[in-house]
């Protein structure tokens, strides 16, 4: 009997391991299909957009992007549930998986097509993908190397911006070891929606030369957590919201309310305003790209599921924190009609992809 649903992905994205590894955790049968040269005009039957991940039921209905990919399925196949019975808990569970979805994505992709010995592994592996190990064309894989590192403006990477790249990604990596030390997941002794979004880019992180080499030197609970996530079972309860919330004021503070919420502000303003760049100093770090549609999208709908908890401990943990500064303000839900242009290379991205 075939699988009720086909997932198309690649092992260097980290929204499509996300995806698998959540299918794996709720035990749904599924077919992973390594989206390649061969594959490609199957896989353009199904895919609106030319990113992955894509999932397709055995009615052949497909699904992009993986948020709405898990909330989908999340609906269809409730347990074990990743949301926690506490709305304060899922809603801080939802906020970090944006931040890893959304701001994390830009330390991958920096570093993974800044440093040379990054950009050769990628390419490599990206042209051993694309032909299942055939022989490639001569200097396709340079070729590949080439067009990624001209895509690392789309994420803001610039030797400019590097300090406040990596100077985020290191205090993350500080910050989430220390959480994983006494528990085996984020949220307590189950995953929850952020493990999910959070082991994506910690995956392709440890897959990389440099960044892999500061996480395993840095972060032993961290690389425990990223095995842990390829195939993660129940260990036990999540914790309560005042258990979690200690261990992630933080994080709160210093990189989704310091970095992530900010920058998202200052993008919706800029949008506003249309203005053609958005800057912010990032504990004294200059972090500035061009605005992005999809982000001001991804902060509407932040809002709205932030307006829909009404918590005074969730509140007074976003207070002190200084995400409400950012959460009960009001941005427009249009992201336009160039929205998929924003997000491709910091998002849903297939990095094989000549669309």
């Amino acid at each position: 009997m075939n699988a009720p649903f086909r997932l198309y992905g690649a092992e260097l994205s980290p929204y499509s391991v996300k995806v698998r590894s959540y299918l794996r955790f709720k035990n749904i049968p599924f077919e992973w299909l390594q989206r390649n040269q061969a594959r490609q005009e199957e896989f353009a039957r199904f895919a609106k957009l030319p990113l992955i991940p894509v999932l397709v039921d055995a009615d052949d209905e497909a699904m992009q992007d993986s948020t709405p990919i898990i909330e989908a399925l999340e609906a269809r196949f409730p347990e074990p549930s990743i949301i926690p019975d506490d709305p304060a808990l899922a809603f801080v569970s939802a906020l970090i998986e944006d931040f890893a979805d959304e701001w994390l994505n830009k330390a991958m992709f920096h570093y993974r097509w800044t440093y040379p010995a990054d950009q050769e592994s990628a390419a490599r592996r990206i042209l051993d993908m694309m032909f299942d190990g055939a022989e490639a064309p001569e200097g396709l894989e340079e070729s590949i190397r080439v067009r990624m590192v001209g895509r690392l403006h789309h994420v803001g990477s610039t030797r400019e911006t590097a300090p406040a790249i990596e100077g985020s990604f290191q205090r993350v990596l500080g910050i989430i070891d220390q959480i994983l030390a006494d528990r085996a997941y984020l949220l307590g002794g189950r995953p929850c929606l952020a493990d999910f979004g959070l082991a994506g880019q910690f995956e392709q992180l440890l897959s990389d030369p440099t960044p892999g080499a500061l996480i395993r030197a840095q972060a032993p609970n961290l690389v425990r957590w990223v095995e842990r996530m390829r195939a993660p079972s129940i260990d036990g309860a999540f914790a309560s919201f005042a258990a979690a919330g200690a261990g992630l004021a933080e994080f709160l503070r210093t990189e989704i309310a310091g970095a992530y919420l900010a920058w998202m502000a200052a993008n919706a303003d800029a949008l506003a305003s249309d203005a053609p760049n958005v800057a912010i100093d990032i504990t004294g770090a200059r972090f500035s790209q061009k605005p992005q549609r999809y982000a001001a999208k991804a902060l509407a709908e932040l809002r709205r599921k932030r307006a829909l908890v009404a918590d005074e401990a969730l509140a007074a943990l976003l207070g002190e924190t200084g995400c409400d500064a950012v959460l009960l303000g009001v941005v427009s839900e249009d992201a336009g009609p160039d929205e998929a242009e924003d997000h491709e290379t910091g998002g849903e991205d297939d990095e094989a992809s000549d669309d």
